[in-house]
């Protein structure tokens, strides 16, 4: 069996003709309130559009047209909001519950994005605590304050160094669209996740110089479930949504 995403980010199915056999074409179906930076609520705007289930309906039956119109199964492969402030805020849950029920009226299967993680996204994450999280603590700020993070991360801080480099591709490049985003994340990738990234791998490998053995079996059970904190909040949603 052959699991297949589509275009930009798996939302794009227009180079795909007739399904192959045994295929399950696969998409994403991320709403924008939930991976915003800027986005505080929900239903309500988010980058001056609107948004509510009924668009999160259109926008999920847009992305699995394909699937629809050569009756294969509809898998929703990645999909789910982040949560920047630890517990989920109730509007971030809402997101997801109306995304849930759209996928059961549909007959959409589906596999949340993520289980396990050390604090965005998981059903369960790494506490704050742990000595995972001590160790690489001065790389983790320095990851926020540069916004290298294209998951969750934020250019507030770097705006000084990505305005001018817009405003360049404004005045000499202003019909430049590359694909699949733009110039905006053209240019964010190659500053924010290539040129001020690279630099901190680096310096996250130095966090673990010295590591004997035993650190690192220390280290590696700062993972182990039941030394994680679970969002019950979300585990909870998810345990009323899947009763029979």
């Amino acid at each position: 069996m052959l699991f297949l995403d589509g275009n930009r980010y798996a939302t794009d199915f227009s180079a795909f003709d007739e399904p192959l056999p045994n295929a399950v074409y696969t998409t994403h179906d991320y709403a924008l309130p939930g991976i915003a930076a800027e986005a505080t609520g929900y239903p309500g705007a988010t980058r001056g559009e609107h948004f509510d289930r009924d668009v999160l309906e259109r926008t999920f039956l847009r992305r699995t047209e394909f699937m629809r119109s050569t009756g294969t199964p509809i898998w929703i492969g990645e999909f789910g909001p982040l949560y920047p402030c630890g517990e989920p805020e109730p509007w971030r849950l809402q997101v997801l519950a109306d995304q849930l029920e759209i996928y059961r009226e549909h007959a959409a299967s589906w596999s949340l994005w993520t289980y396990k993680d050390i604090g965005l996204q998981g059903l369960v994450h790494v506490r704050e605590d742990s000595p995972y999280l001590a160790r690489i603590a001065e790389v983790l700020e320095a990851k926020r304050r540069l916004g290298v993070d294209s998951w969750g991360g934020t250019d507030a801080g770097v705006r000084d160094v990505l305005d001018p480099v817009e405003a360049a591709f404004d005045r000499e490049f202003p019909d430049f669209q590359p694909y699949p985003w733009g110039k905006r994340k053209f240019a964010e990738v190659l500053v924010r996740h290539i040129l001020l990234a690279e630099p901190l791998v680096q310096r996250f490998a130095q966090c673990f110089a010295g590591v004997t053995p035993e650190e690192a079996r220390t280290l590696a059970r700062s993972f182990r479930h039941d030394r994680c904190a679970e969002r019950e909040l979300l585990t909870g949603l998810l345990r009323r949504h899947l009763k029979p």
